[in-house]
């Protein structure tokens, strides 16, 4: 009897080991050359959110996820059983999107397509999609930058919840919009200006920090010819608030669990032998504002990427006819066409699946 109750001690103690062990398990995503992927979303394949990788690369728990499935805009999606997990890595590959050649051309206006998409996850899985195209433009007499937004699809779950189709809808749209400066570009002002300060790690990564922590990368790849900016813009705003409040002597409220948010930025432009960009040169976004629901306390996470999809120079007569070929709207099955047709990554099947469950859901209204 004794020889029994040992034995099962043993294996209670062994199940409540694996149990803990799989609930506060770290995982650190890397490409495949061993760099760390900064601000991969995590869900399981239900698409219930799990969390986000950190500048780092490291996700802080898999909750106890028999299975975690991988986005992110610059790599292919992934999906991984927990329990095949080795030296808690998990390695993505790059996607295979190039961006269009186009001849330079002495005209009017830069025109740059961009697609964007957008899902909201929480632990409900995904509640709410939008597709859109963005025609933007550059004038190059004024240096003007100008977008319009042609909205393709959307697909809802729980609108009484969040009611981001009526409220914010053209909001999500100016997140898929080109800006007249680029990420990088805002980052070399300030680091000018003394508030962030640039260093180079091993791997040749440019290290952007600020007075309190690395707040994020900038990774030069001269052979492809690209720019890749990962930083967390919330973290460095709430960093220089509490370096203003502390210069001037007052005392730093610590920042309420449910006010908190994450705004990470991941940008790639293509740049020229002086590693220069052009309006024209931006090849894909990802945005991520991640936060806490006010009042469940329950963690929801807004993933936006956006891809380049054609671009030209062209003069405003043809880029009011090009307006008008390209109006169209889009369903869910219009919009995959769409995707496929300008070569955007696909999304993990699993999640997928569930944006396609939103769709069904918004035509049986």
């Amino acid at each position: 009897m004794h020889y029994q109750s040992t034995i099962r001690l043993f294996v209670t103690f062994a199940l409540v080991a694996a149990s803990l062990l799989a609930h506060g398990q770290r995982l650190q995503v890397v490409d495949t050359d061993g760099l760390p992927v900064a601000y991969v979303c995590v869900t399981n394949e239900r698409g219930v959110l799990i969390g986000s990788t950190d500048v780092d690369g490291w996700l802080a728990d898999a909750k106890g996820a028999a299975t975690l499935v991988f986005t992110h805009v610059a790599f292919q999606p992934r999906t991984v059983r927990l329990a095949d997990i080795t030296d808690s890595r998990v390695t993505l590959e790059d996607v295979e999107f190039g961006l269009p050649d186009v001849e330079v051309k002495p005209k009017e206006l830069a025109y740059v397509q961009t697609y964007y998409r957008l899902i909201y996850f929480d632990d409900e899985g995904p509640l709410y999609f939008r597709g859109g195209v963005i025609d933007n433009t550059y004038e190059f007499a004024k240096k003007k930058v100008s977008c319009k937004t042609r909205s393709l699809a959307k697909g809802s779950n729980g609108l009484l919840r969040f009611l981001i189709s009526t409220i914010a809808g053209r909001a999500i749209d100016g997140w898929g919009q080109l800006r007249e400066t680029s990420t990088y570009q805002k980052l070399l002002a300030n680091e000018q200006k003394g508030e962030l300060t640039f260093s180079t790690d091993s791997a040749g990564r440019v290290i952007v920090s600020d007075s309190i922590s690395t707040l994020g990368y900038i990774d030069t790849d001269s052979e492809a010819g690209l720019r890749t900016t990962s930083f967390n813009m919330w973290a460095y705003h709430d960093h220089r608030k509490k370096a203003e409040a502390l210069a001037k002597g007052k005392k730093v409220k610590p920042r309420d669990e449910e006010k908190q948010k994450d705004e990470a930025f991941y940008e790639v432009y293509r740049i020229d032998e002086q590693g220069r960009s052009r309006f024209d040169d931006f090849v894909m976004r990802q945005l991520q504002v991640s936060s806490t629901h006010t009042h469940s306390g329950g963690e929801y996470m807004i993933l936006l990427q956006t891809y380049t999809t054609s671009r030209d120079y062209i003069d405003k007569k043809e880029y009011k006819q090009l307006r008008k070929d390209n109006k169209v709207d889009m369903e869910i099955n219009e919009l995959r066409r769409f995707e496929h047709a300008h070569n955007i990554p696909p999304l993990d099947p699993n999640i997928q699946a569930q944006i396609d469950k939103l769709f069904e859901k918004e035509l049986s209204k």
